[in-house]
C-alpha cells in the first residue's frame, strides 16, 4: 500500500513513542495467529492485524463546556476503528487522533465584510467564493472519514484511529468558537475519555468507557485539524504522547492581525474569526441557535483596531511550558494562509 508522505513520517514519529506503551515488538513480523502485537521492523510498525475485521463504533464524548449556554455539557462525536483482537483478545491499541471542524454540513458562502472602507456605509458584506474554494481543496487534504487513508494504514498496523468533531460543528454539540480554550477543552476531552477521566454515551445514551486503550495517544492533522493537536498539547493533558501538526496556526493574531492592522490569511480579503464559525457551524446552525454566540466573535475580534487583547491571548499556543508531548512540526516555507511565523 502507498503511504501518504505525512503519514509516513507520522509512522515514524508516533511509532517510537507510542508502541513503548503498547505490547512488546518484536524484531521481525510475525504471524497473525501469535499473541497480539504491534510489530516493528526497521523502525516502522507492521500491518499484522485485518482491516476488514475491525470494530468501527460511534461515541459521543462529554465535555466541560457549553458553548450554545442552553444548560447542558456539550458532547462531542467521535469515530472508532480499532482491531477486533481489542474486544476478542483483550489487546490494547494506542491512538491515532484527528479532530475537525469540517467533517460535514459547512456553510460554502458565507458572506465576508467588505474590506474597502468607503462601500461599508452602503455594502456591509460581499461574498467571496475563493475562500470557499479553497477550504474545499484543503479539507480533501484535511479530512479523513473512517474508512479512510488513517485507519487503512494504522488500524493494520496495530492502533486504533479516532476521528472527532470539534464541539459546535458537524454531529457535536454547541457552537464553533474558533480557536478558543472551550475549543481546547471539548478536544482535550477526548484525551480524557481515553483515559478513564471523562464520560462518553452511545447514540442510546448508555455509558461507554474505553477500555480496549493503553491510553497513549498521537494527535496529527493539516491546517485547522493540526492546530487543534498545538492547541491541546499546551494544556499538558496526561497520555498525549506525540503531536504531528502539518501547516498549524500557533496563533490565531499572528494569522489574522499584524502588529495592529487587519490582516486577511492567504489573500481571502475579509475573512475573520467569526466567517470562520459561520463556515464550521454551517449556515442553519450560524443563523440559528449560534447566531448570538457568533455576533460575540464579531464584536471582541474588534477589525477596527486590529490590537492584540484577551480575546486574542485566549487564541494563542506560543507558551509551550506545558507541553509534554513530543512534536514534530511540518509546514511549507511557502503557505501565506497558514504563515510559518
Amino acid at each position: 500500500m502507498r503511504r501518504p508522505p505525512y503519514l509516513a513520517l507520522l509512522g515514524v514519529g508516533v511509532s517510537g513513542v507510542l508502541v513503548l506503551s503498547a505490547a512488546p515488538a518484536a524484531a521481525a513480523p510475525r504471524p497473525t495467529a501469535a499473541a497480539p502485537g504491534i510489530v516493528v521492523s526497521d523502525g516502522m510498525p507492521q500491518p499484522v492485524f485485518s482491516l476488514a475485521d475491525a470494530i468501527e463504533e460511534r461515541v459521543y464524548v462529554q465535555t466541560p463546556v457549553d458553548t450554545d449556554h442552553d444548560g447542558r455539557l456539550d458532547r462531542v462525536a467521535i469515530d472508532i476503528s480499532r482491531p477486533r483482537e481489542t474486544a476478542t483478545e483483550g489487546f490494547k491499541v494506542p491512538v491515532i487522533f484527528e479532530h475537525s471542524p469540517y467533517r460535514k454540513d459547512t456553510w460554502g458562502d458565507v458572506p465576508y465584510p467588505s474590506v474597502l472602507v468607503d462601500e461599508l456605509p452602503q455594502n456591509g458584506v460581499t461574498r467571496s467564493g475563493l475562500r470557499s474554494l479553497d477550504m474545499g481543496v484543503q479539507r480533501a487534504e484535511a479530512k479523513a472519514n473512517l474508512p479512510g487513508s488513517l485507519d487503512d494504514y494504522y488500524v493494520p498496523r496495530g492502533y486504533a484511529v479516532v476521528l472527532g468533531q470539534s464541539v459546535g460543528t458537524a454531529d457535536s454539540d454547541g457552537c464553533p468558537t474558533s480557536g478558543d480554550q472551550a475549543e481546547t477543552l471539548g478536544t482535550k476531552a477526548v484525551i480524557d475519555w481515553l483515559n478513564g477521566r471523562a464520560k462518553a454515551f452511545d447514540a442510546n445514551g448508555a455509558p461507554v468507557t474505553a477500555d480496549w486503550t493503553t491510553g497513549a495517544v498521537g494527535m496529527t492533522g493539516v491546517s485547522y485539524n493540526g492546530t487543534l493537536p498545538n492547541q491541546v498539547a499546551t494544556t499538558g493533558v496526561e497520555g498525549l504522547r506525540t503531536i504531528v501538526p502539518v501547516s498549524a496556526i500557533s496563533s490565531w493574531y499572528d494569522y489574522y492581525r499584524a502588529n495592529g492592522l487587519v490582516v486577511a490569511p492567504g489573500t481571502y480579503q475579509g475573512e475573520d474569526t467569526d466567517v470562520l464559525a459561520q463556515f464550521t457551524a454551517g449556515r442553519a446552525r450560524a443563523e440559528g441557535r449560534c447566531a448570538d454566540e457568533i455576533a460575540a466573535l464579531t464584536a471582541e475580534q474588534d477589525r477596527v483596531t486590529g490590537d492584540y487583547s484577551r480575546f486574542w491571548a485566549d487564541r494563542d499556543y506560543l507558551d509551550a511550558r506545558r507541553v509534554q508531548a513530543s512534536v514534530f512540526v511540518v509546514h511549507g516555507l511557502n503557505d501565506w494562509n497558514v504563515k510559518t511565523e
